[in-house]
């Protein structure tokens, strides 16, 4: 599984669930996948003018954070993101959250998981050691890290998660056993 490939899917399956119940009685701005990139600048404002009110806010800080994330902000994404856990017990709880951070943070790095993000995917796990993006990552880190022994301790069990006869089980089946070979030479 690519990166690029599995983010844009976990990216629209989050902007999914950030849109579905975003705007409250027109107090916060309309957001999700049908939302087009050209559109997001606009909203950004609405969205800040509203945190300033409402500070507390943690699910407001989480689409501000996937706003910013989206026009390739990264920086400003895992600030917003911070901002969420710091005033959420709940989305602290949320190992998805964690994940987005990470990606936030590593895409702010020029897209290597090395340091910041790969503690929050830690905490992530932690939360959730079954968490499908948190195993994923992981598992890329690992790769990043050229440890493949590692890798596969978090992918193998992804691929138990994964629908056999999908395009994402083909990829990963794939993966793990170019990793595979790779860990066998290592020895």
């Amino acid at each position: 599984m690519t990166r690029p490939a599995a983010l844009a899917g976990i990216l629209a399956a989050a902007l999914l669930a950030a849109g579905c119940a975003v705007e409250e009685q027109g107090v916060l701005p309309a957001f999700g996948p049908q939302t087009s990139a050209t559109e997001v600048p606009a909203l950004i404002p609405r969205m800040q003018a509203h945190l300033e009110r409402t500070p507390r806010d943690a699910r407001g800080w989480v689409i501000l954070a996937r706003m910013h994330f989206s026009i390739d902000r990264f920086a400003d994404s895992a600030l917003a993101y911070e901002r969420a856990l710091a005033v959420s017990r709940k989305v602290a709880q949320d190992p998805q959250v964690w994940c987005e951070l990470a990606d936030a943070l590593a895409m702010a790095q020029g897209g290597s998981l090395r340091g910041r993000p790969r503690e929050m995917i830690d905490k992530a796990l932690n939360l959730k050691g079954s968490h499908p993006r948190a195993l994923e990552m992981a598992g890329s880190a690992a790769v990043e890290a050229q440890d493949y022994r590692r890798a596969l301790q978090y992918w193998e069990p992804l691929l138990a998660q994964l629908a056999p006869q999908t395009r994402e089980h083909a990829e990963l089946a794939r993966a793990i056993e170019r990793l595979r070979l790779r860990a066998g030479t290592l020895s």
